[in-house]
Protein backbone atom coordinates (compact mmCIF):
# COMPACT_ATOMS: atom_id res chain seq x y z
CA UNK A 1 0.00 0.00 0.00
CA UNK A 2 1.52 3.35 -1.31
CA UNK A 3 -0.02 5.93 2.07
CA UNK A 4 2.62 4.95 4.38
CA UNK A 5 3.67 7.73 6.86
CA UNK A 6 7.05 7.34 8.24
CA UNK A 7 8.75 9.74 9.80
CA UNK A 8 12.52 9.32 11.51
CA UNK A 9 13.35 12.26 13.67
CA UNK A 10 17.03 13.10 14.70
CA UNK A 11 15.51 13.19 18.94
CA UNK A 12 14.14 9.81 18.03
CA UNK A 13 17.54 8.30 16.27
CA UNK A 14 20.47 9.65 18.47
CA UNK A 15 19.99 7.72 21.24
CA UNK A 16 22.68 5.25 21.82
CA UNK A 17 25.17 3.85 24.21
CA UNK A 18 26.80 6.74 26.20
CA UNK A 19 30.32 8.47 23.91
CA UNK A 20 33.50 9.09 25.86
CA UNK A 21 32.94 11.54 28.88
CA UNK A 22 36.80 12.49 28.13
CA UNK A 23 37.52 15.73 27.04
CA UNK A 24 38.59 14.40 23.65
CA UNK A 25 38.11 17.13 21.28
CA UNK A 26 36.81 15.60 18.14
CA UNK A 27 34.59 13.38 20.08
CA UNK A 28 33.35 15.82 22.34
CA UNK A 29 32.31 18.22 19.17
CA UNK A 30 30.78 14.94 17.59
CA UNK A 31 28.80 14.32 20.63
CA UNK A 32 27.71 17.84 20.88
CA UNK A 33 26.70 18.06 16.73
CA UNK A 34 25.00 15.16 17.56
CA UNK A 35 22.78 16.34 20.40
CA UNK A 36 22.20 19.08 18.58
CA UNK A 37 20.93 17.78 15.30
CA UNK A 38 23.35 18.71 13.15
CA UNK A 39 24.48 15.27 11.81
CA UNK A 40 26.89 16.34 8.88
CA UNK A 41 29.08 17.61 11.39
CA UNK A 42 28.85 15.07 13.68
CA UNK A 43 29.77 12.71 11.26
CA UNK A 44 32.76 14.78 10.25
CA UNK A 45 33.55 14.91 14.51
CA UNK A 46 33.05 11.26 15.03
CA UNK A 47 35.14 10.00 11.96
CA UNK A 48 38.03 12.06 12.99
CA UNK A 49 37.39 10.70 16.54
CA UNK A 50 37.25 6.76 15.72
CA UNK A 51 40.78 8.03 13.96
CA UNK A 52 43.04 10.42 16.50
CA UNK A 53 41.92 9.12 19.39
CA UNK A 54 42.61 6.48 21.92
CA UNK A 55 39.40 4.99 22.78
CA UNK A 56 38.31 1.90 25.20
CA UNK A 57 36.11 -0.54 23.76
CA UNK A 58 32.73 0.69 25.36
CA UNK A 59 33.83 4.19 23.98
CA UNK A 60 34.56 2.97 20.36
CA UNK A 61 30.99 1.18 20.60
CA UNK A 62 29.29 4.27 21.68
CA UNK A 63 31.28 6.43 18.54
CA UNK A 64 30.31 3.73 15.97
CA UNK A 65 26.65 4.11 17.48
CA UNK A 66 26.76 7.99 17.23
CA UNK A 67 27.96 7.90 13.93
CA UNK A 68 25.14 5.56 13.02
CA UNK A 69 22.41 7.45 13.77
CA UNK A 70 24.07 10.33 12.21
CA UNK A 71 24.00 8.61 9.04
CA UNK A 72 20.55 7.55 9.39
CA UNK A 73 19.83 10.94 10.04
CA UNK A 74 21.79 11.94 6.60
CA UNK A 75 19.58 8.70 4.82
CA UNK A 76 22.89 7.81 4.35
CA UNK A 77 21.81 3.81 4.95
CA UNK A 78 24.11 1.74 3.70
CA UNK A 79 27.11 3.70 5.46
CA UNK A 80 24.75 3.74 8.52
CA UNK A 81 24.36 -0.02 8.94
CA UNK A 82 28.64 -0.60 8.28
CA UNK A 83 28.87 1.76 11.87
CA UNK A 84 26.30 -0.33 13.69
CA UNK A 85 28.17 -3.28 12.31
CA UNK A 86 31.29 -1.82 13.75
CA UNK A 87 29.68 -1.43 16.74
CA UNK A 88 28.27 -4.97 17.32
CA UNK A 89 31.28 -6.18 15.93
CA UNK A 90 33.32 -4.84 18.89
CA UNK A 91 30.48 -5.98 21.59
CA UNK A 92 31.58 -9.61 19.93
CA UNK A 93 35.05 -9.24 19.88
CA UNK A 94 35.68 -7.36 22.68
CA UNK A 95 33.25 -8.00 25.10
CA UNK A 96 32.00 -4.59 25.21
CA UNK A 97 28.46 -3.76 26.35
CA UNK A 98 25.49 -2.87 24.67
CA UNK A 99 24.03 -0.14 26.89
CA UNK A 100 21.20 1.31 25.01
CA UNK A 101 18.78 -1.34 23.04
CA UNK A 102 18.53 1.51 20.58
CA UNK A 103 21.47 0.19 19.12
CA UNK A 104 19.25 -2.83 17.87
CA UNK A 105 16.39 -1.10 17.24
CA UNK A 106 18.39 1.57 15.03
CA UNK A 107 20.33 -1.38 13.05
CA UNK A 108 17.24 -2.85 12.23
CA UNK A 109 16.28 0.62 10.43
CA UNK A 110 19.60 0.37 8.42
CA UNK A 111 18.66 -2.86 7.92
CA UNK A 112 15.44 -2.23 6.90
CA UNK A 113 16.24 0.55 4.50
CA UNK A 114 18.67 -1.20 2.25
CA UNK A 115 16.47 -4.54 2.05
CA UNK A 116 17.67 -6.69 4.76
CA UNK A 117 14.37 -7.69 5.80
CA UNK A 118 15.29 -10.87 7.54
CA UNK A 119 18.22 -9.27 9.50
CA UNK A 120 15.88 -6.20 10.39
CA UNK A 121 13.02 -8.14 11.70
CA UNK A 122 15.88 -10.44 13.98
CA UNK A 123 17.06 -6.73 15.50
CA UNK A 124 13.56 -4.90 15.88
CA UNK A 125 12.41 -7.99 17.59
CA UNK A 126 15.29 -7.74 20.18
CA UNK A 127 14.51 -4.18 20.62
CA UNK A 128 10.78 -4.55 21.14
CA UNK A 129 11.78 -6.83 23.79
CA UNK A 130 13.30 -4.34 25.70
CA UNK A 131 11.31 -1.41 24.41
CA UNK A 132 7.91 -2.95 24.17
CA UNK A 133 6.88 0.75 24.30
CA UNK A 134 8.87 2.32 21.93
CA UNK A 135 6.72 3.99 18.44
CA UNK A 136 10.05 3.94 16.43
CA UNK A 137 10.53 0.31 16.66
CA UNK A 138 7.03 -0.78 16.80
CA UNK A 139 6.38 1.79 13.46
CA UNK A 140 9.52 0.00 11.82
CA UNK A 141 8.24 -3.62 12.85
CA UNK A 142 5.23 -2.71 11.04
CA UNK A 143 6.75 -1.75 7.88
CA UNK A 144 8.78 -4.50 8.02
CA UNK A 145 6.25 -7.28 8.60
CA UNK A 146 4.11 -5.20 5.24
CA UNK A 147 7.52 -5.44 2.95
CA UNK A 148 7.38 -9.37 4.05
CA UNK A 149 3.58 -9.75 3.15
CA UNK A 150 2.65 -10.53 6.75
CA UNK A 151 -0.19 -7.77 7.36
CA UNK A 152 -1.53 -9.17 10.57
CA UNK A 153 1.66 -8.68 11.97
CA UNK A 154 2.12 -5.72 10.73
CA UNK A 155 -1.18 -4.78 12.50
CA UNK A 156 -0.10 -5.95 15.39
CA UNK A 157 2.53 -3.99 15.38
CA UNK A 158 0.82 -0.92 14.53
CA UNK A 159 -1.84 -1.69 17.42
CA UNK A 160 1.10 -0.35 19.86
CA UNK A 161 1.90 2.61 17.43
CA UNK A 162 -1.75 3.86 17.43
CA UNK A 163 -1.95 3.22 21.44
CA UNK A 164 1.22 4.91 22.00
CA UNK A 165 0.54 7.87 19.72
CA UNK A 166 -3.02 7.87 19.31
CA UNK A 167 -3.34 11.63 18.41
CA UNK A 168 -0.93 11.29 15.46
CA UNK A 169 -2.51 10.45 12.67
CA UNK A 170 0.32 8.69 11.05
CA UNK A 171 -0.52 5.74 13.56
CA UNK A 172 -3.91 5.22 12.03
CA UNK A 173 -2.72 5.99 8.45
CA UNK A 174 -0.12 2.82 8.77
CA UNK A 175 -2.81 0.65 10.84
CA UNK A 176 -5.04 1.41 8.07
CA UNK A 177 -2.56 0.61 5.33
CA UNK A 178 -2.37 -2.82 7.28
CA UNK A 179 -5.86 -3.89 7.67
CA UNK A 180 -6.25 -3.15 3.76
CA UNK A 181 -3.37 -5.74 3.47
CA UNK A 182 -4.99 -7.63 5.14
CA UNK A 183 -8.57 -7.67 3.70
CA UNK A 184 -10.27 -5.60 6.61
CA UNK A 185 -11.35 -2.77 4.57
CA UNK A 186 -14.06 -1.90 6.26
CA UNK A 187 -11.84 -1.27 9.21
CA UNK A 188 -9.60 0.44 7.19
CA UNK A 189 -11.83 3.00 6.52
CA UNK A 190 -12.67 3.65 10.38
CA UNK A 191 -9.03 3.99 10.79
CA UNK A 192 -8.42 6.43 7.48
CA UNK A 193 -11.29 8.41 8.81
CA UNK A 194 -9.58 8.84 12.32
CA UNK A 195 -6.85 10.25 10.95
CA UNK A 196 -9.07 13.01 9.16
CA UNK A 197 -10.41 13.80 11.60
CA UNK A 198 -7.16 14.54 13.45
CA UNK A 199 -6.00 16.61 10.50
CA UNK A 200 -8.74 17.66 7.77
CA UNK A 201 -6.45 19.64 6.15
CA UNK A 202 -3.77 16.87 5.27
CA UNK A 203 -3.58 16.05 1.86
CA UNK A 204 -2.01 12.55 2.97
CA UNK A 205 -5.27 11.66 5.36
CA UNK A 206 -7.79 12.87 2.96
CA UNK A 207 -6.05 10.83 0.36
CA UNK A 208 -6.24 7.71 2.57
CA UNK A 209 -9.66 7.35 3.22
CA UNK A 210 -10.22 8.45 -0.71
CA UNK A 211 -8.43 5.43 -1.64
CA UNK A 212 -9.79 2.69 1.43
CA UNK A 213 -13.57 4.14 0.31
CA UNK A 214 -12.45 3.27 -3.10
CA UNK A 215 -11.33 -0.03 -1.79
CA UNK A 216 -14.29 -0.71 0.06
CA UNK A 217 -16.59 0.00 -3.58
CA UNK A 218 -17.40 3.65 -2.63
CA UNK A 219 -16.12 5.48 -4.76
CA UNK A 220 -18.78 8.49 -5.14
CA UNK A 221 -17.69 9.25 -1.32
CA UNK A 222 -14.26 8.92 -2.53
CA UNK A 223 -14.20 11.27 -5.40
CA UNK A 224 -14.73 14.73 -3.34
CA UNK A 225 -12.03 13.89 -0.63
CA UNK A 226 -9.75 12.39 -3.62
CA UNK A 227 -10.44 16.05 -5.36
CA UNK A 228 -9.50 17.42 -2.18
CA UNK A 229 -6.35 16.06 -1.43
CA UNK A 230 -5.24 17.01 -5.10
CA UNK A 231 -5.80 20.34 -4.70
CA UNK A 232 -3.92 20.24 -1.27
CA UNK A 233 -1.20 17.94 -2.90
CA UNK A 234 -1.05 18.49 -6.65
CA UNK A 235 2.89 16.93 -7.24
CA UNK A 236 1.82 13.78 -5.41
CA UNK A 237 2.17 10.82 -7.67
CA UNK A 238 -0.48 8.36 -5.42
CA UNK A 239 -2.97 11.28 -4.79
CA UNK A 240 -3.12 11.74 -8.28
CA UNK A 241 -3.16 8.18 -8.70
CA UNK A 242 -6.18 7.58 -6.13
CA UNK A 243 -8.19 10.25 -7.81
CA UNK A 244 -8.04 8.50 -11.46
CA UNK A 245 -9.30 5.36 -9.66
CA UNK A 246 -12.13 7.12 -8.31
CA UNK A 247 -13.46 8.14 -11.48
CA UNK A 248 -12.47 4.93 -13.19
CA UNK A 249 -14.57 3.16 -10.73
CA UNK A 250 -17.17 5.34 -11.78
CA UNK A 251 -17.21 4.84 -15.11
CA UNK A 252 -15.37 7.90 -16.02
CA UNK A 253 -12.38 6.50 -17.45
CA UNK A 254 -11.87 9.39 -20.12
CA UNK A 255 -11.01 11.74 -17.41
CA UNK A 256 -9.23 9.26 -15.49
CA UNK A 257 -7.19 8.32 -18.18
CA UNK A 258 -4.47 11.88 -18.30
CA UNK A 259 -4.65 11.15 -14.28
CA UNK A 260 -3.22 8.00 -14.72
CA UNK A 261 -0.41 9.55 -17.15
CA UNK A 262 0.23 12.27 -14.80
CA UNK A 263 0.57 9.85 -12.02
CA UNK A 264 3.05 7.61 -13.82
CA UNK A 265 5.10 11.02 -14.55
CA UNK A 266 5.17 11.94 -10.74
CA UNK A 267 6.03 8.48 -9.45
CA UNK A 268 7.13 6.31 -12.64
CA UNK A 269 8.71 4.00 -9.86
CA UNK A 270 5.65 2.94 -7.89
CA UNK A 271 4.07 -0.55 -9.08
CA UNK A 272 0.67 -0.13 -8.61
CA UNK A 273 0.87 3.38 -10.78
CA UNK A 274 2.99 2.01 -13.64
CA UNK A 275 0.58 -0.95 -13.60
CA UNK A 276 -2.15 1.34 -13.96
CA UNK A 277 -0.51 3.45 -16.59
CA UNK A 278 0.33 0.37 -18.77
CA UNK A 279 -2.73 -1.16 -18.35
CA UNK A 280 -5.10 2.25 -19.15
CA UNK A 281 -2.56 3.41 -21.87
CA UNK A 282 -1.30 0.25 -23.59
CA UNK A 283 -4.00 -2.43 -23.58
Amino acid sequence: MRAIAVILTVAALTASPALADKELTSCAQGRLALEAGNSSQAIEHLEACLSSENLTPDEEVGIYAGLGAAFLSEERFEEALSAYNFAFAIVDTQRAEVVEPTLWRNRGIARAEVGQLDGALDDLRRAAGEMPNDVMTQLTLGIVYQDMDRPADAVVAYDHVVRLEPNWMGAWINRSSALLDAGMTSAAVEDARRAVELEPDNGTTLNMLCWTLIQDGRAATALPLCEQAVELEPESGAIVHSHASALEALGRLDEAMPLYRRAWQLAPDDPEIAQDYERTHNP
